[in-house]
């Protein structure tokens, strides 16, 4: 047995019995993942719930495993990179073959900037074949401590994941979303079904018991640079607001 596999997915069913890696894994990848999976085709809010979950979990010192895929994949994969965090991206194709070939940059900055490594069950040369892709959302699931679903439709490859994810005994969270979005309809299904419902952070560390992990990240207080900011900051909030309705608001001239 190789120390250097990651003891999650020793333990699951099926676990694949080589393993291909690209980058450095650490200690802490290897006991504090989580999966962040969902939609290809995200709208404002899922880009900005994946942000926001993906960047404050690498700031706790969680490590953001995902598939590399458009949409959700390479939002979560970016935040924890940007956040100064950590991320493991699975390929469904051996190491040789990014896929989609778009993601080719984020795929050399997540080994380059030492910050996280591609992984695959699949030896070099194969090609990112639709039946791969199951086995792919199996080692994301198996990697992690539990699986968050920001975004996704009914028939999304996302729900794999998390049926992959129950079926190995991990926790599944999902984000709720408008009833009436198309785009969501899978998660609320999710929570439906059982999945813990989370619209905060703290809701997976807590569930997961890593309390500790957020006092390792440094508080950010957003201040205004001067009365414009201050202003503006003030109109602000979780809702999107039309440039002309702050111009409004704020009596600041247009420009």
């Amino acid at each position: 047995k190789d120390m250097t596999y990651p003891p999650l997915l020793r333990k699951i069913e099926y676990a694949p019995p080589v393993l291909y890696v690209c980058g450095n894994l650490t200690d802490d990848d290897r006991r504090f993942s989580l999966g962040i999976v969902g939609t290809r085709k995200m709208t404002p809010y899922g880009h900005r719930v994946t942000e926001y979950f993906a960047s404050h979990l690498a700031k706790g010192k969680v490590t953001v495993v995902s598939g590399l895929a458009l949409g959700v994949d390479t939002v979560a994969h970016t935040a924890a990179l940007d956040a100064g965090g950590r991320t493991i991206a699975v390929l469904a194709s051996g190491l040789d073959t990014i896929y989609p070939p778009s993601n080719y940059t984020l795929a050399r900055r997540i080994v380059e900037s030492g910050q996280g490594a591609l992984l695959s069950s699949f030896p070099l040369g194969i090609r990112p074949e639709t039946g791969n892709f199951p086995a792919r959302n199996h080692v994301i699931s198996g990697l992690s401590l539990g699986v968050l679903v920001t975004e996704a439709p009914p028939r999304s490859g996302a729900l794999i994941t998390a049926g992959s994810a129950l079926n190995q005994g991990r926790e599944v969270f999902a984000v709720p979303a408008g009833i009436f979005s198309p785009a969501s309809g899978g998660v609320n299904k999710l929570i439906q079904d059982g999945a813990h419902p989370v619209t905060d952070v703290n809701d997976i560390l807590e569930s997961l018991n890593l309390y500790m992990l957020p006092q390792q990240s440094e508080a950010q207080t957003l201040l205004p640079a001067n009365d414009e900011e201050r202003i503006l900051l003030g109109l602000l909030s979780s809702e999107p607001q039309h440039i002309d309705e702050l111009i409004r608001l704020s009596e600041l001239p247009a420009n």
